[in-house]
């Protein structure tokens, strides 16, 4: 009964953290040929909050939500998935990894977080540039918007590598103090 139970909390918590990540991709800033957002740390906060398979499942939701909700976005909405899933995959990993205390605990929520964003601003990167090329665009366009495509992902990146390591610091300990990691298994 407990194991159905710490599923049915798990379910409950990838769901609601999906519709976090979703909501935040609204708050954004349009930037040339791309957007500055919140998703990323949110995304990467889920990895951080509920672990790498967890925390991943709910960036790749919730992202993948948001993109089939533009028509602009929706037919690449399965590689948003991959990209924000695998990115919070990696975060979630590094920081549950040992758990370790004090120092080290703050070294691995800003050591996941860089590797989650500089993995995802690589699978980004990469993904637009086959796009791009797939589409023929001449190759000094190509060079312009690519430009343009990492400016913004690094103005993301940097956000969030500095504020989901606090956003987890705030919301940790009211989690705890909730006992809602009685209730599922992060890992």
């Amino acid at each position: 009964m407990a194991a159905k139970r710490n599923r049915v909390y798990a379910i409950a918590f990838i769901g609601v953290m999906s519709a976090v990540v979703f909501v935040s991709n609204y708050f954004s800033i349009p930037v040339a040929s791309s957007r500055i957002h919140l998703a990323n740390a949110v995304c990467l906060l889920a990895g951080m909050l509920f672990g790498g398979l967890q925390g991943g499942l709910a960036a790749g939701l919730g992202s993948a939500l948001f993109d089939i909700t533009f028509p602009a976005y929706a037919a690449e909405a399965w590689i948003t998935f991959l990209n924000k899933g695998l990115m919070a995959l990696v975060c979630g990993l590094i920081v549950h990894h040992g758990m370790a205390l004090g120092e080290k605990k703050r070294l691995r929520l800003v050591l996941g977080a860089l590797a989650g964003a500089v993995l995802y601003i690589g699978l980004y990167m990469l993904k637009s540039y086959v796009q791009m090329s797939l589409l023929g665009m001449e190759r000094d366009a190509l060079l312009i918007k690519m430009g343009e495509k990492l400016l913004a992902s690094l103005v993301n990146g940097t956000f969030a590598v500095i504020a989901a390591p606090l956003l987890y610091t705030a919301l940790h300990p009211a989690l705890v103090k909730a006992g809602m990691y009685r209730e599922i298994t992060v890992k």
